[in-house]
Order: structure tokens, then sequence, then C-alpha cells
């Protein structure tokens, strides 16, 4: 009797250590301290990966995000760098070549970093242009600030007060889980979750799965989302009535999966918070239709 209790204990107990580490990860690991992340900000701010261009009096900062780096925006550089000075950094752990290191800073320590590099252009004012998560981070700037100028953000907008959709529940959790892992499986899973989950087609039909970065070190961002979402620590996101900053949104048309809601949409543009562009292309339409993307940041910027 007392072997079939052990093996029984046994049993469940490798049916539920996936569970059981899970629930340790996302409860007992995180990042570094906010006190030992102060003390390391200027270094962290000094060894990140960035790209200057142009010499023109205003200055445009381009933030990337998941799974991309800072030369997602080549063709935006290309043609704004005559008349602006561009300034563009990698997100940490998104370099192209792997240095080895994982770092992985929250939402609030990200802004941090970004705050700081700004500050550390040394310009009265900056334009911030930002995609995916980098547009999750500089969403901060929508309040009146005195960092950001002009704020331009691409394909990544708010939902508001509604439901999230499933299948954007679905693709974040499962990339949450791939941080966890190990990384020969993390990187299975990443794959995995844009290929079968999330579809890849339906996100930008311009895209297929080798063009993709499956690296799960780049996968900390959604593992701090859903730590905050489990420990109930989430930041209330800013409410429309309280944007102060000049603001442009754009996002691709041609995708089965969004980012942002239309009643949230309908609301930016009645309360005259923003001026809305829908373009051509899916969630990478600032590549696959750049002449028509240029021009209406061009043209945007004039005006404002």
């Amino acid at each position: 009797m007392k072997k079939i209790i052990i093996r029984l204990l046994l049993i469940v107990l490798v049916v539920l250590s996936p569970i059981l580490y899970l629930i340790y990860t996302f409860a007992f690991t995180g990042p570094i301290s906010d006190a030992e992340f102060q003390k390391n900000l200027p270094s962290i701010v000094k060894n990140l990966e960035v790209k200057f261009d142009g010499d023109g009096e205003e200055t445009l900062v381009f933030i990337h995000g998941y799974p991309d780096s800072l030369e997602l925006w080549d063709k935006q550089v290309e043609y704004f760098k005559d008349d602006y000075s561009i300034a563009r950094f990698t997100l940490p752990g998104f370099e192209l070549e792997d240095n080895g290191e994982r770092p992985h800073y929250n939402i609030k320590q990200i802004r941090m970093i970004m705050n700081a590099f700004i500050k550390g252009l040394n310009k009265e004012h900056v334009t911030v242009l930002a995609h995916d998560w980098g547009a999750v981070y500089a969403s901060q700037y929508l309040k009146k600030n005195d960092l950001v100028d002009r704020l331009v953000l691409f394909d990544i907008g708010s939902f508001g007060d509604e439901k999230r959709p499933t299948i954007n529940v679905k693709y974040t959790f499962a990339l949450a889980v791939a941080w966890t892992l190990p990384e020969f499986l993390g990187d299975k899973l990443a794959l995995y979750t844009a290929d079968k989950i999330l579809k890849i087609e339906d996100v930008d039909p311009n895209k297929t799965i080798a063009d993709l970065r499956s690296d799960p070190r780049m996968t900390y961002p959604y593992w701090h989302l859903w730590n905050s979402v489990l420990t109930k620590n989430t930041t209330k996101a800013t409410e429309i009535k309280d944007y102060g900053t000049p603001f442009l949104f754009m996002y691709g048309k041609d995708k089965k999966v969004w980012f942002h809601a239309k009643s949230w949409e309908k609301e930016l543009q009645e309360q005259n918070k923003g001026q809305v562009e829908v373009v051509p292309g899916g969630h990478w339409f600032m590549q696959s239709s750049p002449d028509l993307v240029n021009k209406k940041i061009y043209n945007w910027l004039s005006s404002h």
C-alpha cells in the first residue's frame, strides 16, 4: 500500500511539475530590483546598440518592438535623414547578434531606459515613432510631457474597456511561457506560436515564418505583461481625454489579428485627440508600403 501511494504521488508530481514550474517562475523570478536598476541605468543606456543619422534641427527617435531590432526602420531612416536628425536603438536583448546576455527589464524599467536615452540626446524636444512593443512603451508620452512633443504609434493602439480578443490572450501567454523555458524549448514554442497559434499570415500577409526571429530571449516583455496580470499589478492605460501630445496612429488594414479596438479609434477621432491613417499591409506595413507610409508621416510632421 505504501508503494502504491508513493507511486501515485510521483505521478501527480510529474503531471503537476510543469504547472508548478510556471507558477514558481511567474511568482518568484523577476528583473533586477529598482534600486539596482537605478544604479545601473547610465551603464545600460551607454551599452545600447544605437545608430544616428542625419543632422536636421528636429530629431526623430525610432523604437521597434518584437521580434525586431533597430534595422526595422531602415526605409524610414533613408527617407527622413536628409531633413531630420534620427536616433534609434535596439531594445536590450533584441540585438541581431546574440551577445549571450539575457536582460529582461519590466515595462516601467524599459520606459526609464527610453527616457534616459532621449535625455542623453540633449535636445529640447523629440518626436517618437514606435511600433509593436515599442508603441506600448512609448504610449507613456500620450500625456503631455517634457521629453516628446509629437508621437507616432504604429499598429498598436488601445482596447480601452473592451475585452481583449481570445487570440491575443493565447499568443501573448504562449510567448510569456517561452521566456521561462530552457532556450531550445523556448525557441520551438516561439516558432510554434507564430506559425500555429498566431498564424503569421493573419498578422501580416507579406510575412512568412522564415522572416521572423524565434529566439526566446526577446519574449521577456510578454513574461512581464503576464506577470503583472497574474499579480494584479497592471498599470491603467492613459485615458483619451488625458492625451496631450500631438498624436498620429497608423495601422495596416490587411490583417485578421487586431491590436486596437475600433471603439478606441472612433473615440480618438471624436475627441480630436489624434489623427488616424489606415494603410495597405499588415502589422509591418512600414516595410511593405514604405513610400506611402513615409509620405503620410512627412505630411503629418509638416502640419504639426
